[in-house]
């Protein structure tokens, strides 16, 4: 790829992202209501679809014009082309031959520390992101307990509901954080340590599969490619903020998914359980990893059984 074809890329990309994004923003909500939340959810897939797809472009018009100008003009004269001189002696030709060749030198060495401090602030931003998981993930796991007997029961039954093969390592936090999955390639369910007093055996059934149905869902993976696409789309606020409600949809279409499994009818008694779940953990510390899906980050209506 051509030092001209690259800055177009990133342009173009960037720019097209970023349209996606703002219409799925505009239109999520009542393409939800016409498809359903899991119709919502797959929107979010286009944006990185259209990063693996540079050979689709935006119209030209669309580029602002002194990014266009700048980079053909740079472009032609490394090239060589020299038609715009006039007639100059052969000392002067080769005097200006010498200097756009020495500005497209500069400006290629420019392109590449760019593009080099660009991946340099991703892969720091991902790594911190890394180590803030990890450090997560062990915090909860060394501030947690083995679930009962009578418990382990409830969970194997939720396993089988959610219809996964095998049962996840499931504990129970003694400061009562959750419900809450995390860990890609080893998923970790934290219930809070009043789980079985807190909630009734249905609204039990209900939060186990809700967590349960975020691994059969390959959540968290999904969970990993937003913040790694997050991480090469740092400057752009907008993919920031739109992971966000990626997260509200991806939590709506993990509702609708238990409430299909559990049966039509039980949407309210699940309604219920949220709103529990949420004013269980009100007050309490929030998840600090983007690598983990809580019962309690659902719609502001959802959670208030609207």
């Amino acid at each position: 790829m051509s030092l001209e074809m690259f800055q177009n890329w990133v342009v173009e990309t960037g720019l097209a992202i970023s349209l996606l994004i703002a219409l799925i923003l505009i239109i999520r909500r009542p393409f939800a209501r016409a498809f359903g939340a899991n119709a919502a959810y797959a929107l979010w897939s286009l944006p990185l679809i259209r990063l693996c797809l540079p050979g689709v472009t935006v119209p030209e018009k669309w580029i602002p014009g002194f990014i266009r100008n700048t980079a053909s003009g740079i472009m032609d004269a490394s090239k060589g082309e020299f038609s715009a001189i006039p007639a100059l002696p052969p000392r002067d030709i080769i005097e200006t031959k010498a200097g756009l060749q020495s500005a497209s030198f500069e400006f290629f060495t420019l392109t590449q520390t760019l593009v080099a401090a660009w991946l340099s602030i991703a892969v720091l931003w991902l790594g911190y992101q890394f180590f803030q998981q990890f450090k997560f993930k062990a915090r909860l796991v060394s501030e947690s307990q083995l679930p009962s007997s009578a418990l382990m029961s409830e969970i194997q039954t939720a396993r089988a509901q959610a219809g996964l093969k095998k049962t996840p390592d499931v504990r129970l936090s003694t400061q009562n954080i959750g419900p809450l999955v995390t860990g890609v390639f080893n998923p970790l369910v934290i219930l809070p340590q009043n789980f079985e007093g807190r909630f009734d055996a249905r609204q039990r059934n209900f939060a186990l599969i809700h967590e349960f149905s975020h691994i059969k869902r390959f959540d968290l993976w999904v969970a990993l490619t937003a913040l790694i696409f997050r991480g090469l789309n740092w400057p752009n606020p907008l993919v920031h903020y739109a992971s966000h409600k990626l997260r509200v949809d991806q939590e709506a279409a993990c509702d609708a998914f238990v409430v299909k499994v559990t049966g039509g009818e039980t949407a309210h008694s699940y309604a219920e359980t949220l709103v529990k779940a949420v004013k269980q953990t009100r007050g309490l510390a929030k998840p600090n990893s983007y690598l983990a899906l809580s019962l309690t980050q659902t719609d502001t209506k959802i959670s208030k059984g609207d």
